[in-house]
């Protein structure tokens, strides 16, 4: 087992040879070389330059399959044509207006009716603010100031 774990680090730093000198500049720069402890893995990551559909590709011309789609919020993937041409006619319009907007309410009506139980929907830009909501509902709805939660999460 060892061996053949020598075997794959090997065959993987010859593979990318270009990540290892931009992971050695990114160290420079960044904790642990990276924006974020589980993007770390030994004996470096590799250096994405672009992606498309299902696949992200490295500075050296790999590809691998994305299974984690930017945290989910790309499950249709990357590049994908119809969201990108979409995309370019919003930021055409502009792209942070901070108001309410019509394409708001235009989504909302459609989560209403996917999720007829959402009786109130509201936009958050992190999961952090959105549990942050969860926390305080519960607490005004239970009347209850204690909250659980779980070891490492």
């Amino acid at each position: 087992m060892k061996l053949e774990m020598e075997n794959v680090l090997k065959i993987y730093k010859e593979k990318t040879k270009k990540s290892a000198k931009l992971f050695a500049e990114s160290k420079k720069f960044h904790v642990n070389g990276v924006h974020h402890n589980i993007r770390f893995f030994k004996p470096y990551p590799f250096i994405t330059e672009s992606s498309k559909g299902k696949f992200l590709i490295d500075v050296d011309s790999n590809k691998y399959v994305d299974y984690w789609m930017g945290h989910w919020s790309l499950i249709l993937g990357h590049v994908e044509k119809n969201i990108k041409l979409q995309t370019i006619q919003q930021i055409k319009k502009g792209w942070m207006h901070g108001t309410a907007n019509q394409n708001a309410i235009l989504l909302s009506e459609k989560i209403a009716k996917a999720v007829p139980i959402a009786e109130k929907i509201r936009y958050v830009s992190t999961g952090t603010e959105a549990t942050m909501y969860a926390v305080r509902l519960a607490r005004a709805i239970t009347g209850r100031k204690t909250i659980a939660k779980i070891d490492g999460g």
